[in-house]
């Protein structure tokens, strides 16, 4: 008996230990600071300049482009920030003549809880989840798809030859379809089916997300026609390095959830960048 309730004992004190662990983990990740508010800023910016400087003050998260992935608005916006949900922030980056553009909408950001980020991480720090190792793409025309949803041979090129092992954020803008077919409401409930298989790839390849929303209010609209469309969400993910993106392709239900990712979208954009 003494066995027994020893043995319980030691289990009981590994569960505690693990759920502290988790919770502990799950309030580190990087989306924790963000999301302290239900509501955000998300700003794009372009600066007249490369050599000036973006000046995003309060800012919960910043930075800066380096190639666009997916999309035909390559080498557009400069600066990505998340600001606090305080509107007088929008007139004061009006303000700044380094900029040529910008773009500043109210986010809803869709809850993620805290615990479901410490297990996926925990679980991939333990190796429980890995990066699998087969070789990397030069093309896709192997993943059954919309071409203009998926990465060009050029973008794939420019990712693979960045530098190893620096992480990256990338930045999708989204624009769903208003219907869809099967069992899914709409275009954007077939890419939340998505990506709740895409959230749990990044996590397995390294990656760890940041934050995601839905686009409220846009409180200053950009110049450029282009970027005039509206979107309906944004979303930001972490990954170890460029190529962990395409590493994710290699995991069968990821792989399976494709075609509710081009059943919902009708149009993306992903942009790579760098915090700072």
């Amino acid at each position: 008996m003494n066995v027994a309730i020893i043995g319980l004992a030691i289990l009981g004190a590994f569960i505690v230990l693990a759920i502290v662990a988790v919770g502990v983990t799950g309030r580190r990740q990087p989306s924790q600071r963000i999301y302290r508010h239900a509501t955000v800023l998300f700003v794009a910016a372009r600066r007249r300049d490369a050599d000036t400087r973006f000046d995003a003050d309060g800012a919960l998260w910043t930075s800066r482009t380096l190639f666009t992935l997916i999309g035909a608005e390559d080498g557009y916006w400069t600066d990505f920030a998340i600001l606090p949900p305080d509107l007088s922030a929008a007139s004061r980056l009006s303000t700044q003549v380094n900029l040529s553009d910008l773009f500043v909408a109210e986010v809803e950001l869709t809850p993620v809880p805290a615990f479901a980020l410490g297990v996926l991480r925990l679980r991939h720090r333990l190796g429980l989840t890995r990066r699998p190792t087969g070789p990397l793409p030069t093309v896709v025309d192997h993943i059954d798809g919309q071409p203009e949803l998926l990465p060009t041979a050029e973008s794939i090129a420019r990712a693979q030859a960045y530098v190893p092992r620096t992480p990256v954020t990338m930045v999708n803008f989204l624009e769903y379809h208003a219907s869809a077919r099967g069992d899914v409401k709409d275009g954007r409930d077939a890419y939340l089916r998505y990506g709740r298989e895409a959230f749990k790839a990044v996590h397995a390849v390294g990656g760890q997300f940041l934050f995601a929303g839905r686009i409220t209010a846009v409180l200053v609209q950009p110049q450029h026609p282009d970027w005039q469309r509206e979107w309906d969400d944004v979303a930001a993910m972490i990954y170890p390095d460029p190529t962990a993106i395409f590493a994710m392709e290699q995991f069968p239900f990821y792989r399976r959830a494709l075609g509710d990712r081009d059943e919902g979208l009708k149009r993306t954009c992903v942009i790579a960048t760098r915090a700072y």
